[in-house]
């Protein structure tokens, strides 16, 4: 790629067309999705997206040094999604608490909206989207860097069925023609014993939790940390069956194009199906844990509508004479941004409607439109802290909405 093709525009570029072009060993790829903190929402003293220090060492090496004080390196940068102009970003190496003269010990880029008039990356409206940052691979630190934020969900569900789910809590970093070549390398795999059976037999998404939960995996732990806890153990082990089943078939190669298609159309699908309903199961588990024993899954309501979870259940529901009040509607979403909307209207005779979501933050205004439509957030308290203090205070934690649940049926 030559300098002129990448530093004259994007203009009105698809986003298929965008990751094409990234999805080689040129790059570098750091996947994420904005919290309330990258985005400026927390109106947090740290202005600018969260890189891990691992990744920000490893585009920018020869800030990994201490014998000078805040070493930095600047680069060139541009969101092709939006056009932002071209800027001058900085990566700096605060190592005050290393050289014991500060309490800061972090990698950070800064000067995010210096020089540009918007940015997605500092837009809060832009909490929970999924943003794609592609370094170029250099011997030495990265000299430019390309984004883009996902501006709708064609685009993201476009983006997750090549590279996997990107929840609020996971993050991407690969070469860039290991990252969107399907399956990640061993050595980047967590490795644990699990049924043998599966190295036979792909297991169900239901299969995998069902065996944490059976396991007793992470059941000392409090609710809202526990399914933070699972989830996450489930996607290793799910990252870690599907290495043994797919790697051995890419590395044997293709005889033509249809193979590769054929195979990365079936990881593809895949990972679809176990991201779908992985976080409702999830949520089975840990209702029964707790001994909120009574609810319908999927009960079909008005217009043909099927709300994630119905307490008590579907009955009572459907039965006039129940009482509205003790009627209680949750739905489950990844990710809230552009999805909330689709929960409204699911059971007609609730009046509030609970959704349970692992996005970390969401912009005031977006807080006070599902207030205005009585929606509820349920969310694990761990990640209450990436919301803007003014709002904290009316979102339920997961243990929060249980308990409160469980008044209703005594």
């Amino acid at each position: 790629m030559t300098e002129n093709h990448f530093w004259g525009g994007m203009g009105s570029m698809e986003f298929k067309d965008w990751v094409f072009d990234i999805a080689n060993d040129d790059w570098i790829i750091y996947i994420k999705r904005l919290s309330a903190n990258d985005t400026g929402a927390t109106k947090s003293h740290q202005v600018g997206i969260y890189f891990p220090n691992s990744v920000l060492g490893t585009v920018f090496p020869t800030i990994n040094r201490i014998d000078v004080k805040n070493p930095d390196v600047n680069f060139r940068a541009v969101v092709d999604s939006d056009d932002v102009p071209e800027q001058s970003l900085r990566a700096v190496y605060y190592n005050g608490k290393v050289l014991k003269q500060s309490t800061r010990n972090e990698k950070r880029i800064t000067r995010w909206s210096t020089g540009v008039d918007y940015t997605p990356l500092q837009d809060k409206e832009k909490t929970g989207a999924i943003a794609v940052f592609a370094f170029n691979n250099s011997a030495g630190d990265s000299e430019y860097m390309r984004s883009w934020v996902c501006r709708n969900i064609e685009e993201e569900n476009y983006l997750e069925e090549r590279v996997g789910e990107v929840d609020p809590k996971s993050s991407y970093f690969e070469r860039g023609d290991i990252i969107f070549g399907g399956v990640l390398p061993a050595g980047s795999l967590k490795v644990e014993k699990y049924p043998p059976e599966w190295n036979d037999a792909f297991p169900s998404g239901s299969e995998i939790i069902n065996h944490l939960f059976a396991q007793g995996f992470h059941a000392e732990l409090g609710v809202d940390s526990r399914i933070l806890k699972r989830r996450d153990h489930e996607f290793d082990l799910f990252k870690l069956v599907e290495h043994h089943h797919s790697f051995p078939l890419i590395k044997k190669g293709f005889e033509n194009v249809e193979g590769f298609i054929k195979l990365a159309n079936s990881i593809s699908n895949r990972r679809k199906s176990r991201s779908g309903k992985s976080l409702e199961l999830h949520l089975e588990n840990i209702f029964k844990e707790e001994g909120l024993d009574d609810f319908g899954v999927q009960c079909t309501t008005e217009g043909n509508k099927k709300p994630d979870f119905l307490f008590p259940d579907c009955a009572s529901y459907h039965d006039p004479e129940y009482p509205e009040n003790k009627l209680r509607m949750l739905a489950v979403k990844t990710t809230v941004k552009d999805r909330w909307r689709q929960i409204l209207n699911e059971a007609n005779r609730i009046d509030f409607s609970y959704l349970f979501t692992l996005q970390q933050g969401v912009s005031e205004n977006q807080f006070k439109e599902m207030q205005e439509e009585k929606v509820k957030l349920v969310v694990p308290k761990p990640l209450h802290k990436a919301f803007p203090k003014g709002i904290r205070g009316d979102i339920y934690s997961l243990s929060g909405f249980i308990e409160e649940t469980k008044t209703l049926y005594l």
